[in-house]
């Protein structure tokens, strides 16, 4: 089959599993952690674009895709001819070899262990690719000839080695990690020498043509990645080739002796060795990606309630009523509440009053706040439903993380719901499926989110995408990439920690580019960013104390649980780039909402505390406001009874006598919680049963 073939193939696969979506095109013009590779002939540029191999010419121009979107294709490196590229794939939650003839567009896989393959490179002569792979149990760089698929170790030590890099002349150079220390190493015959090590990460070693020179990746610290060169010499010299740029940590390639290409800062890059300049090389591609377009199921929440309920109609009198979608108050306002719904909403005086009225003049009325992404938890139901309400949170989204604890979430969910008082709205996700067999429709009415998780096949993918909007709940994903190909709803983080130095959606100083702006914008994929994850809890703390003094911190969680959440962090760096990341996307038009990840952070306070951070970031505090309530409710399709203080909706609210439009940790400033219709007063919240 040609390689027009093969991807009109693919294109046309994608788009019969695509039926319950838009279909749309990205146009893509920056990559995130993007690796490149350079042909001999020197003519043309190969990247690994949102997960897809793309060539396009060397001065520059229109990219075209060279694999298909049917899995993750990473790390490209040419044969000396030539003739075949190789790189890592994933289509599981493993990584494999493959071979793609380039004129013929054929691809071919050349390992498939129940193991990691990754960082390849051919051999001298291009008989053999070498690479890193946990086959024996630790990293080590093991070869494979190509002909007869025959496996050699050839490194042993004590470590974790990765990225060989082979000269012209079959030496290896290699980094290898012991210890939290990391040292580039020359691997000749059998012998391994130490060329150069260091306390902080080194990445991807490059042989320059002819030798006796290396270019490889530092990061000395959370905010600095640079290119270094070492020439090999009695006593081997280095010097720093970069400086203030977010240099990906994957392999340059050579143009000629005195001039390399490398990635970084979202762009491919040409520099000269003696060279403080660098030229840029400028590429565009465009991307299908679905945006999601499907009927929601309506969530039955008036169900009955075995515990207190509200016994008559009532008014709440407030001063300032922030409604979930104006961005500023309404002033001087009645809403009325029969049962757990909102009967009205009014300007004071305009509708007669029932027998019962709730002063609420000099407060502010909030709607009840949504926190999207929470996991599951050994803490008592009975304190940590106190916990959620005594903040005003009034629904929750939990992801299943451990199996174990499952039943215990399914068991919660009735309980709380049955009893405004005990705990809030339970929203629980699916349990991830692993085996393509298992029927998603089976999942049943108790779940209201699925999840797609990272490393499932996407030909899986696809499929369970179709069959869960069947269901008509919404779907986030634990990577962007390969689900946004078919339409999510929702996106966990913005890449996750584990997937480096491999992560698409954010480079190694947590930095993204147009890339993932673009697809996330014309997928309209909802960020969950959890920026209290990333030390922000921690980073609050430190600034200003009066976050660990907190009333209901202190009063609802053990000193233990308190020291464990207030821990330094070794940097801030990582935080204040995603709060970057999380400006950006909103000022570009993309979505985002809030979540805690509790119990990484605080139940109940973590959301507050994300509120902080963005409003740190430079959000304002009306749109803030916003995507803890409206937007949240929309994001898990609930909007027609949460998310904002109109008629016909749950009277969920919560009473401040803080302004959190003038400051937004006046949001703490908690008088009293209402889950449908049930008025409490927060000290009853703190106080101990």
């Amino acid at each position: 089959m040609s390689l027009r073939s093969f991807l009109l193939a693919s294109f046309l696969s994608l788009l019969s599993t695509t039926c319950l979506g838009e279909n749309r095109i990205a146009n893509i013009h920056e990559g995130t952690n993007i690796a490149v590779a350079l042909p001999p002939n020197g003519d043309t540029l190969v990247i690994d674009l949102i997960g897809q191999l793309w060539q396009f010419p060397l001065s520059g121009g229109a990219a075209n895709p060279l694999t298909p979107s049917t899995a993750i294709a990473r790390n490209p490196r040419f044969s000396p001819d030539g003739t075949f590229l190789v790189y890592q794939s994933e289509e599981t939650s493993q990584w494999d070899l493959w071979l793609l003839d380039v004129e013929k567009g054929i691809q071919h896989q050349l390992t498939n262990t129940p193991h990691n393959e990754v960082e390849p490179d051919f051999s001298a002569n291009g008989s053999s690719v070498v690479f890193s792979s946990n086959l024996a149990g630790s990293y080590d760089i093991w070869e494979i000839n190509i002909e007869s698929g025959n496996l050699t170790q050839l490194t042993s030590s004590s470590g974790k080695a990765s990225f060989p890099s082979v000269s012209e002349r079959g030496e290896i150079a290699y980094v290898n990690e012991r210890n939290g220390r990391w040292s580039l190493e020359l691997l000749r015959g059998e012998i391994s020498t130490e060329l150069f090590s260091r306390s902080y990460p080194l990445r991807a070693p490059s042989w320059r043509p002819g030798g006796g020179v290396i270019i490889f990746n530092e990061r000395p610290n959370p905010g600095q990645s640079n290119l270094m060169m070492i020439l090999l010499d009695t006593d081997p010299l280095t010097k720093t080739l970069t400086s203030g740029e977010d240099v990906f940590g994957f392999r340059p390639a050579w143009l000629s002796p005195g001039e390399f290409v490398y990635t970084a800062d979202g762009g491919v890059w040409r520099r000269r060795l003696a060279s403080t300049t660098r030229q840029a090389i400028q590429f565009f591609a465009g991307v299908t990606v679905t945006r999601p377009s499907y009927p929601r199921r309506t969530v039955d929440f008036d169900r009955p309630r075995s515990g207190a309920v509200a016994a008559e109609p009532y008014v709440i009198q407030v001063d300032r009523l922030f409604d979930g979608i104006r961005n500023q108050y309404r002033r001087h306002m009645d809403v009325h509440v029969d049962g757990q719904r909102i009967t009205d909403v009014v300007t004071r005086g305009l509708k007669p009053l029932p027998s019962r009225v709730i002063d609420a003049r000099g407060y502010t009325l909030i709607p009840g706040l949504i926190d999207l992404h929470t996991h599951t938890t050994n803490l008592p139901d009975e304190r940590l439903g106190r916990a959620w309400l005594s903040y005003g949170v009034t629904t929750i989204r939990e992801v299943e993380t451990n199996p174990s604890q499952w039943e215990a979430s399914s068991n919660r969910q009735p309980a709380w719901s049955a009893n405004p008082r005990a705990g809030p709205r339970l929203i629980l996700t699916a349990p991830v499926i692993t085996q393509s067999d298992k029927p998603v429709i089976d999942l049943g009415s108790e779940f209201a989110v699925f999840q797609i998780s990272r490393g499932q096949p996407e030909q899986f993918t696809s499929r369970s995408i179709n069959n869960v909007r069947e269901l008509g709940i919404p779907i986030f994903g634990q990577t962007l990439f390969p689900a946004a190909r078919f339409g999510i709803d929702g996106l966990e983080h913005i890449g996750s920690t584990a997937e480096r130095p491999y992560s698409l959606e954010r480079s190694e100083l947590n930095r993204s580019y147009q890339d993932i702006f673009s697809v996330l914008i014309e997928t309209r994929t909802v960020v969950i960013p959890a920026l209290v994850a990333f030390g922000g809890f921690q980073a609050l703390v430190e600034n200003d104390p009066a976050w660990a003094r907190d009333n209901a911190y202190v009063r609802l969680f053990s000193p233990a649980e308190r020291a464990q959440w207030e821990a330094p962090v070794d940097s801030r760096e990582q935080l204040i780039n995603l709060q970057r990341i999380v400006a950006q996307l909103i000022q570009a038009g993309g979505r985002v909402a809030a979540g805690s990840d509790s119990p990484t952070s605080p139940y109940g306070l973590g959301l507050h505390a994300e509120l902080a951070l963005l409003s740190e970031a430079g959000i304002p505090n009306d749109q803030i406001l916003r995507l803890v309530t409206s937007g949240a409710a929309l994001a898990l399709g609930i909007e027609r009874d949460l998310g904002t203080i109109e008629p016909g909706k749950l009277a969920d609210f919560v009473v401040l006598s803080g302004n959190p439009l003038t400051r937004i940790q006046d949001s703490l400033r908690i008088e009293a919680v209402v889950k449908d219709g049930l008025w409490t007063a927060r000290n009853e919240l703190l106080a101990e049963p």
